[in-house]
């Protein structure tokens, strides 16, 4: 399948070019804090799941919002998967750093879901996302289970690195 161009280049192109630009920087700024196999998984984690509710939620049976400039698939909705992983980078690189527990991990979630919903806003006027029926507010609790389970899966891999557990393959 070949992806259309845009139909028009315009702020929402260059709110994706910009933001996936400013995460290249950040990730190369900040000093490297995980494994090569960590790091990984925060990238893929933090584009598939963004991509499956996207395209879920996104989809024709309920059509509560599209992505950039309109409901059909274009190449900016796949550029557009480079902006998830700086914001998940960066969310795990702060938690790993200060290692919040107890009310302060619940106070780091919900202070970075705000943030996502303020980047979300900010998208949104970009017109990088187009609302019909979604409201804004129906992010939150996204935000909020995305981001703790994303702490968790982070969790789970750093101790199977730190235990050393190998998955078994099974050979023919």
């Amino acid at each position: 399948m070949i992806l259309k161009m845009p139909e028009h280049f315009d702020q929402d192109e260059w709110f994706i070019i910009t933001v996936i630009f400013l995460g290249i920087i950040m990730y190369n700024i900040l000093p490297k804090r995980f494994p090569t196999v960590i790091t990984a998984v925060i990238i893929l984690y933090s584009i598939a799941i963004p991509r499956i509710l996207d395209y879920t939620i996104a989809i024709d049976h309920f059509h509560l919002y599209y992505l950039t400039d309109s409901n059909k698939l274009d190449l900016f909705d796949v550029i557009m998967d480079g902006i998830y992983p700086p914001f998940g980078y960066l969310y795990i690189y702060i938690y790993d750093y200060f290692k919040f527990k107890n009310v302060l991990l619940v106070l780091y979630v919900a202070a970075w879901s705000l943030i996502a919903i303020g980047t979300e806003f900010i998208a949104s006027q970009f017109h990088v996302y187009h609302y019909f029926g979604w409201k804004l507010s129906y992010s939150l609790p996204i935000y909020t289970l995305v981001l703790t389970l994303n702490i968790l899966i982070f969790n789970c891999c750093m101790n199977n690195l730190k235990n050393n557990v190998q998955i078994p393959i099974i050979k023919k």
